[in-house]
């Protein structure tokens, strides 16, 4: 509806709407109050009692808080599905202590409904997530029931509905399977890790910080851009809210320092999407990776650090290189702001949660109890810097926040486990594994590149975690049967799903980034993929070798080896030629020539064999380096 100026008018407020309002805000409540009870010694319950309660609650959320249209009949239809929601987690409970070996063993109420609540679910992920990933499974579900009548490798043995439905609620792959018992056990637990911090505000001080340090530079905002989004991705982990976040303070900056908008939303888009595989909380997935691979959980983050690190680094001097060969000013200083110490001393303590959190992860503590200690510390340093915050309405909107980040999360965790279990149910991933060997003709190579294609396909319109899970099954095990590393072939998966999430069409982080700064999304789309070329490479690199991510796939255990010193040199010095050629500049614009040379130096410098090619990629890379430098000195075109 319109105004009389024109305008559309936001739909009528219903009766109803402030009582649903109410009821969510209860249940974000409830649901933060359970998981932080859960996490400490007060209250101990098994794994399927926590996924069962944590989706209920957060499907029942949902429906509060995003109904289908501002109609009474809609909000009756809510109504009806958060009755089923709830029965159907009660039967569950029932269903999984009863021992039942069979679905015939099941009463009829339960195998009803079963089949209604899987129907349910498909709805509210539909609404929640969109139409691709709920399809995606619908399609695995009908494949299920008919494959037994298809001819060849792809046929099945009979499985009725009821069976598959009864599997899918009460299996340890299925809609409360062990993908929602991780985000259940340990990713809500960051994310009110994330929103605690950021309601101290730690999200404040890390952009102050961050333009204090660079903003005296050339491109000094999209450097506080790249490394502000960092330290708060490093613990949101969504690369859209991580953009919303923080790009309100630094697109419109890069805009008025000189940034097109094109560029200033790619820059932000890259650098908070980075934040999935930046230690420790990476988008959530690294805990479905620990489940995943049964590696802990310490490994996982400590061998993605690296390349996490290369990735940001790649950013910077691209950014560093865009900056001077496209002129952008050095902001003025201004005598009146705060200096770095000053900003520090105000707020070091906001990277104390942080570092806790390391600390206790690498002492052994459990994630639950590390997550755990640091929401304590978190909420003691907002006591104690800031105690007004603490407000009954705040602590409630802090509930509500941390509700609606883990509410997609955990239906896309529901989802993809249907897609899961109807995968085990089959037997399909042995087909599609052998598929994929078959078409790879057994080479890493084809492999890696047929992978990388897939997961940027699903990556584009599924939520990371949702593409992680469906290819760790799929993908992940043809891999590792051609030789490469379990850590290896799941890390490729991860970046690949990441990168999906700047990669037009489709593309998330995109897509917030030019809400803010106003830009085309193609064009974003494909500087944003300029800025994290590395990405791109960096997992090919570890497919074949291990020492990047400092793991020792023979023990098994996270390793520090020379190897790992030289690969490590290599490939930093390897990602800041290949940002440097694709910006073009270093010291002077360089030219086409150049640019291409020194390309092909950063590629020979990320091979691990043979050594020799290292060798001459450095000398032939620094060699075009020092003569663009030393040129751009003799034209006093070096800016500062």
């Amino acid at each position: 509806m319109q105004d009389k100026n024109g305008t559309t008018a936001p739909p009528p407020s219903l009766p109803g709407d402030r009582v649903c309002g109410t009821i969510s805000t209860l249940v974000a409540i409830v649901l933060t109050v359970f998981h932080l009870l859960v996490a400490s010694p007060l209250l101990t319950l098994n794994n399927t009692t926590k996924a069962v309660v944590h989706g209920a609650l957060v499907v029942t959320f949902f429906l509060l808080v995003k109904p289908m249209k501002r109609r009474r009949l809609s909000r009756v239809l809510d109504a009806v599905f958060i009755v089923i929601t709830i029965v159907a987690a009660y039967e569950v409970i029932v269903m999984r202590n009863s021992n039942a070996a069979s679905a015939v063993l099941y009463s009829p109420f339960q195998r009803y409904i079963s089949i209604i609540f899987l129907v349910v679910a498909m709805i509210v992920a539909y609404r929640a997530l969109g139409l691709i990933l709920p399809t995606l499974s619908l399609l695995f579900l009908i494949y299920t029931l008919i494959g037994n009548q298809l001819p060849g490798m792809f046929a099945t043995a009979k499985v009725t509905l009821p069976r598959m439905a009864t599997y899918l609620m009460v299996g340890d792959e299925g809609l409360f399977g062990n993908a929602l018992s991780t985000a259940a056990n340990f990713i809500f637990l960051f994310v009110i890790f994330g929103s605690v911090l950021a309601f101290i505000g730690a999200g404040e001080f890390f952009v102050n910080i961050s333009f204090a340090v660079f903003g005296r530079f050339c491109g000094g905002p999209a450097q506080a851009a790249v490394y502000s989004s960092m330290l708060m991705g490093m613990v949101n982990g969504s690369g859209a809210a991580n953009v919303v976040t923080t790009g309100t303070f630094t697109i419109p900056l890069m805009k008025k320092t000189g940034f097109d908008p094109d560029t200033a939303g790619a820059v932000e888009a890259c650098a908070s999407n980075g934040g999935q595989i930046m230690p420790p909380v990476m988008g959530a997935v690294a805990f479905l990776m620990a489940d995943a691979t049964s590696l802990p959980y310490t490994t996982i983050c400590l061998a993605a650090l690296l390349p996490a690190v290369l990735y940001y680094l790649t950013i910077s001097v691209s950014v560093f290189s865009y900056s001077h060969r496209n002129h952008i000013p050095v902001k003025a200083p201004d005598p009146d702001a705060p200096t770095v110490g000053q900003i520090f001393r105000g707020g070091w303590f906001y990277f104390t949660p942080i570092l806790t959190l390391v600390v206790l992860m690498v002492m052994g503590f459990s994630t639950q109890r590390s997550a755990l200690l640091t929401i304590v510390l978190c909420l003691v340093i907002g006591l104690i810097t800031d105690r007004s915050k603490f407000t009954l309405k705040n602590l409630k909107q802090l509930c509500v926040d941390s509700a609606k980040s883990i509410m997609t999360v955990s239906i896309a965790c529901m989802i993809a486990g249907v897609i899961v279990g109807a995968i085990n149910i089959t037997g399909l991933g042995l087909r599609i594994s052998g598929l994929i060997t078959a078409l790879s003709g057994g080479h890493i190579l084809v492999m890696g590149i047929l992978t990388a294609f897939v997961c940027i396909l699903l990556g584009m319109g599924l939520p990371t975690s949702a593409c992680y899970i469906v290819l760790a099954v799929l993908v992940a095990p043809a891999m590792v049967e051609l030789g490469v590393a379990v850590i290896s072939a799941h890390m490729f998966i991860l970046y690949y799903g990441v990168i999906a999430a700047i990669t037009p069409p489709v593309a998330l982080a995109v897509f917030a980034a030019i809400g803010i700064s106003g830009g085309d999304m193609w064009k974003t789309g494909l500087q944003a993929m300029k800025l994290a070329a590395t990405g791109l490479v960096i997992p090919f690199i570890f497919l074949y070798n291990t020492e990047l991510l400092c793991y020792n796939h023979i023990t098994g255990v996270f390793e520090i080896s020379l190897l790992t010193v030289i690969c490590s040199v290599t490939a930093i010095i390897g990602c800041t030629f290949m940002a440097l050629a694709l910006f073009g500049w270093a010291g002077r614009d360089l030219y086409k020539l150049e640019r291409l040379v020194l390309l092909a130096c950063a590629l020979c410098l990320m091979l691990r064999d043979p050594l020799w090619l290292n060798g001459v990629g450095l000398a032939v890379g620094c060699g075009i380096l020092v003569l663009a430098v030393c040129s751009g000195k003799k034209k006093g075109s070096v800016n500062t």
